[in-house]
C-alpha cells in the first residue's frame, strides 16, 4: 500500500510541475503581449485603436514591403493600396497563435486558386522577423504575405482574424471575420463590387 502512496505523491508532483510550466509559458506570453500592445500604442497604456477603419473611410495611399519569400504583389516586392487601383484588396489579418485563425490560410490558397475578383492578401500579426520565419515554416502559395507593423495605423485590425476589404476607388468598402472560405469570398464580392459614392 505504501508504494501505491509513494507514486500518487510522485505523480501529483509531475502534474504540479507541468502546471507551474504551463503558468510561467501563458505569463512570458502575456507579457510580450503587452509589450507589442505597448509598442502599436506608442508606448502608452493601450485601450483602444487611435484609428479604426469605418466603412466608407478613405484608405491612406501608401506603398508597404512584402515579406522577404512572399509571392510577388502584381509582379513586385511592393504592395500599393489606397488611391485608385485597378481591382480591389482583401486584407485578411491573422496569427499562428490565434485559435479563431485556424484555417485562414487553407481558405485563403483555396480562394486564390478560383481566381478572386479582389487581389488577396495575408496579412500576419506579427513583428517582420518573426512574420518571416513564420512565411519560411509555412509558405503561402501564390498569397502575397506582409506584416502588420509595415501597414499605417489607419489599416490595422484591433483583433485576429478579421478582413478589411478596399475598394478599386480606394475607401474601405467591408470589414468582416474571416469564418471561413466562404466568409472570404463573400467579403471579396463585397469589396470588388464597391464603388465610392462620394
Amino acid at each position: 500500500m505504501s508504494t501505491v502512496w509513494v507514486v500518487a505523491v510522485a505523480l501529483s508532483w509531475v502534474v504540479v510541475a507541468l502546471l507551474v510550466a504551463v503558468v510561467l509559458s501563458l505569463l512570458r506570453q502575456t507579457a510580450e503581449l503587452r509589450l507589442r500592445l505597448d509598442e502599436l500604442d506608442g508606448g502608452e497604456l493601450f485601450e483602444a485603436p487611435e484609428w479604426d477603419a469605418a466603412q466608407g473611410d478613405p484608405v491612406p495611399t501608401t506603398t508597404v514591403p512584402l515579406l522577404p519569400g512572399s509571392v510577388p504583389a502584381d509582379g513586385g516586392a511592393l504592395l500599393e493600396l489606397g488611391g485608385p487601383q485597378d481591382r480591389g484588396t482583401l486584407l485578411v489579418f491573422h496569427s499562428p497563435g490565434c485559435a479563431g485563425c485556424v484555417g485562414v490560410e487553407e481558405a485563403l490558397e483555396g480562394l486564390q486558386r478560383e481566381g478572386p475578383p479582389v487581389r488577396l492578401v495575408s496579412v500576419l500579426a506579427l513583428r517582420p522577423d518573426g512574420a518571416a520565419d513564420h512565411l519560411r515554416r509555412r509558405p503561402l502559395r501564390d498569397v502575397p504575405s506582409l506584416s502588420v507593423d509595415v501597414l499605417p495605423r489607419e489599416l490595422r485590425r484591433p483583433t485576429t482574424p478579421s478582413m478589411l476589404g478596399i475598394s478599386p476607388d480606394g475607401v474601405v468598402a467591408a470589414i468582416g471575420r474571416p469564418d471561413g472560405p466562404a466568409s472570404i469570398r463573400e467579403l471579396a464580392v463585397l469589396t470588388a463590387n464597391a464603388r465610392d459614392d462620394g
